[in-house]
């Protein structure tokens, strides 16, 4: 039999990509299921090596295979978790969808139709279940859904945003940050008011997070209670936040402290996830992480293959997204 040490699995280090780094500190957690491990990028010379070409390297089971718009000049991406059919990338400005579309369904006919508002122009997309979000000259565009009535939007999110967040959590909704403060769309818990002012980062799934200008995060939402009480490590000196499925993550000092569910082990932060991280994404029952030197780190439950990282992944990553799939913008 083939015990959780076993499992458990490191390896080699991609090539560089830019940016910060730090120290850790993370939360300690409860035992996890024995069948989670955590992975790293091979350490192998890969074949076809293309850093800063844009191009979208993804895995997991049943992912959709990435158009050859993906394939350079990517600038941002994210992954959906509407029945793991759908992503959006950015490149040029301009919002393209890919999917495993079954067009006799209403909603995955409204998710495929990009409106013309967002191909030009575009500097954020976000995925919120069964929208799509894309943020345009300070106004948010959205998309899908069952109905144009699911579609209204509150009128302050028409200009003047700066970020946008969705959540993938099975309800659309979607953050939208604004002079320093949260406006919430088809949100089921209320805004608190120390989230409607100082906030310089949000991020969504079932949940909704918010990082204020101390470095303190704030949650809200219908999620279960370990995930919505703040530890002490995320009072203060967090940097960056991700919202997973009933856990978040959360850069500090450049390593990735972690709170909420740990059934599949996604508190259990690996340890080349415990310093030198410039990005995070926490996913449905994994997690991603970027460090400086262009190592892609994922850990927690590898049932839809997340952990199974090609060779092409180490070439360095400018942005990453995680949902039932793993996605990197070499």
């Amino acid at each position: 039999m083939i015990n959780r040490r076993q499992l458990m699995r490191t390896v080699g280090v991609g090539l560089p990509a830019a940016v910060l780094g730090g120290t850790v500190s993370r939360v300690s957690t409860p035992q996890a299921d024995p069948g989670t491990k955590s992975k790293t990028a091979e350490g192998c010379e890969p074949p076809v090596c293309t850093p800063g070409s844009g191009k979208i390297i993804q895995w997991g089971k049943a992912a959709p295979a990435v158009p050859e718009a993906g394939l350079s000049g990517v600038t941002a991406v994210s992954a959906g978790a509407y029945a793991n059919l759908y992503n959006l990338m950015l490149k040029d400005g301009r919002v393209a969808i890919w999917g495993s579309f079954n067009f006799s369904t209403p909603i995955e006919q409204r998710l495929s139709r990009v409106p013309v508002a967002a191909t030009k122009d575009v500097t954020a997309i976000a995925t919120a279940s069964a929208y799509s979000i894309a943020l345009r000259d300070g106004g948010v565009i959205v998309w899908g859904g069952t109905s144009d009535l699911n579609l209204t939007l509150p009128e302050a999110a028409k200009s003047g945003v700066t970020a946008i967040a969705g959540g993938n959590g099975g309800y659309g909704d979607g953050l939208f940050l604004k002079d320093g403060g949260v406006i919430q769309w088809h949100g089921r818990v209320d805004v608190p008011d120390e989230a409607k002012e100082g906030i310089v980062a949000i991020a969504a799934r079932a949940h909704a997070l918010a990082l204020r200008e101390d470095g303190r995060v704030i949650t809200w939402g219908r999620d279960q209670a370990a995930n919505m009480a703040v530890p002490a490590e995320a009072q203060s000196g967090v940097t960056k936040i991700s919202a997973g499925a009933g856990f978040t993550l959360a850069i500090k000092n450049g390593g990735v402290i972690a709170w909420g569910d740990n059934s599949k082990g996604q508190l259990e932060v690996p340890y080349e996830a415990q310093s030198d991280v410039v990005a995070i994404s926490a996913g449905i029952e994994a997690s991603m992480a970027l460090t400086a030197s262009g190592k892609i780190v994922t850990w927690a439950y590898n049932f839809n293959g997340q952990m199974d990282i090609p060779a092409e992944a180490q070439c360095g990553g400018s942005a990453i997204s995680c949902g039932r799939i793993c996605m990197v913008v070499l």
